[in-house]
């Protein structure tokens, strides 16, 4: 799998905290929420908030919303989800087989443009806030195109300002 060159996920301060508070308070299961922001003209995913949402299966190995609590939050918010956030507390550093698969019925079956972020554990109340906090996670981002398939998406973070600066962690 190659990194896909043009498009990236700008993750600002505010959702760097809100996904750091999840997995840390989750951290025996994957933590999981949705993102929300824009996608610009380039494909670039502008994240500007994290919104976490309760693990239907609270599992260590896999997560799933509930569909009414997805389908209430974009009718609270339409147009605003881009992505979603997961954590794999067990340390497992990539999409698995069942995160690809429906990053794959997501993207291209269903043609919803989300992109998909996870951070690798382990994780333990303890260390919270991590050292160097959201950068000093081990994170990786994916979308699944039509044409080229699986992508490894950058992932920037960034404070939200006016002259927002971006800090490359992949």
């Amino acid at each position: 799998m190659r990194k896909q060159s043009h498009a990236k996920l700008l993750l600002s301060i505010q959702a760097q905290e809100v996904v750091l508070r999840d997995i840390y308070e989750r951290s025996s299961i994957e933590a999981c929420g949705l993102l929300t922001g824009t996608i610009d003209a380039g494909g670039n995913w502008q994240v500007e908030a994290a919104h976490p949402l309760k693990n239907t299966h609270a599992s260590p190995v896999y997560f799933e919303f509930a569909p009414e609590d997805l389908l209430a939050f974009e009718l609270e918010h339409p147009g605003q989800v881009i992505g979603v956030y997961h954590s794999h507390p067990t340390g497992f550093p990539r999409a698995s087989e069942t995160d690809r698969k429906n990053m794959q019925r997501v993207n291209v079956e269903q043609a919803i443009p989300w992109v998909w972020l996870i951070i690798s554990g382990p994780f333990r109340k303890a260390d919270f806030p991590p050292p160097g906090s959201f950068a000093s996670c081990s994170t990786i981002a994916y979308h699944h195109y039509e044409r080229d398939g699986l992508q490894e998406i950058p992932v920037l973070l960034y404070e939200q300002t006016s002259d927002a600066k971006l800090d490359e962690t992949r």
